[in-house]
């Protein structure tokens, strides 16, 4: 049942964000035009900023200014629309923004740092200090970086003989900034495995649904 309630979560919150981005693109259009029906020239209306759609990869090198929209398409269950902090794209309701402490890679588990505002990898199984997954891009040290918190997301995980079986969970692992699989509820895990994944290479990728880390 608890788990209903997130899908349902992340169900309501992306219909509210395609409704939103509905409303957007109107605003937009209808921008572009007089009372009288004419085309306004460009570089008239009402300054609503376009919502540019693409793939997510694109985010990866992106800048824009604060509070431009960009709607990626990527695969489904992570479609997003984004908004850009004049720093770094976030989701709203399914991202912040933190500071690197160290260099991160897309998909790794972070934690607290020893410096405000800043994010280390996870380093011991079961860590209780997770806070999210990097996402976006890769970052070095001192950059500001995206973090997903909630959500369906792509997650690095451990190589293993056996697939990740979509239904089971995910937790930090002891090697740094890695997930592995569990089928335990008490093994204080962070997110549910979304779709079944074969991995053979360390730090490869796992979708899953990312929720609040439940301690025991």
């Amino acid at each position: 049942m608890k788990y209903q309630k997130i899908a349902l979560g992340v169900l309501d919150f992306y219909n509210i964000i395609k409704y939103l981005l509905i409303i957007k693109m109107c605003q937009s259009n209808c921008d572009n035009y007089k009372n009288t029906g004419e085309v306004i020239e460009e570089g008239g209306g009402g300054n609503q900023p376009p919502v540019e759609v693409g793939n997510a990869i694109e985010l990866f090198s992106k800048t824009g200014n604060v509070g431009d929209l960009f709607f990626g398409l990527n695969s489904i269950g992570t479609e997003k629309l984004w908004v850009y902090t004049g720093h770094t794209w976030q989701v709203m309701g399914e991202t912040i923004e933190m500071i690197a402490q160290e260099d991160l890679n897309i998909g790794e588990l972070v934690e607290m740092g020893t410096i405000d505002n800043n994010v280390i990898k996870t380093n011991s199984a079961g860590d209780t200090g997770f806070v999210g997954v990097v996402c976006v891009k890769n970052v070095s040290a001192g950059e500001r970086c995206s973090i997903a918190i909630n959500g369906v997301w792509f997650v690095g995980v451990l190589a293993k003989g056996t697939p990740y079986d979509v239904g089971n969970y995910l937790r930090p692992s002891s090697t740094g900034g890695l997930a592995e699989e569990t089928t335990s509820v008490s093994a204080e895990p962070f997110a549910k495995i979304a779709q079944t994944t074969t991995v053979s290479v360390n730090g490869n990728v796992v979708k899953a649904v990312l929720h609040s880390q439940e301690i025991y």
